[in-house]
């Protein structure tokens, strides 16, 4: 993936999690009943969002480490958490940034075991 392509889908959840997070409750409402969906459709968004943020951050040619893609994450989570105090309707949840942090952390734990599973499998290293 070259590094072009690596921001532009980084940028592209980007512009999903701030669509998201502003977009006013009736909206947000009325698009999970539409869809049917048997549960908070907002939760999952924010976990999908911030794990494929983070796997695209760790990932080469980006090949950010744990802990800068984790304090990206937190930090980013906590901001769009307060802009919701400007959307109609919105409330700024606590819970949000520890499903947001939950996403970046199993993300951290893919990318862990990937790298890890890759320096064994590699002949001459340990």
């Amino acid at each position: 993936m070259s590094p072009r392509l690596a921001w532009s889908l980084f940028s592209l959840h980007l512009l999903a999690l701030f669509v998201g997070t502003q977009m006013p409750n009736a909206w947000r409402n009325g698009l999970e009943q539409s869809l049917h969906v048997p549960f908070s459709l907002s939760s999952w968004a924010h976990f999908v969002v911030f794990c494929g943020m983070s796997l695209l951050l760790m990932m080469r040619p980006l090949a950010y480490t744990a802990r800068r893609v984790i304090l990206l994450a937190l930090v980013l989570g906590v901001v769009t958490e307060a802009l919701q105090f400007f959307a109609a309707d919105r409330h700024p949840r606590l819970r949000d940034v520890g499903i947001d942090m939950a996403g970046t952390m199993l993300a951290v734990l893919i990318m862990t075991l990937r790298n890890r599973w890759a320096d064994v499998s590699r002949p001459g290293r340990r």
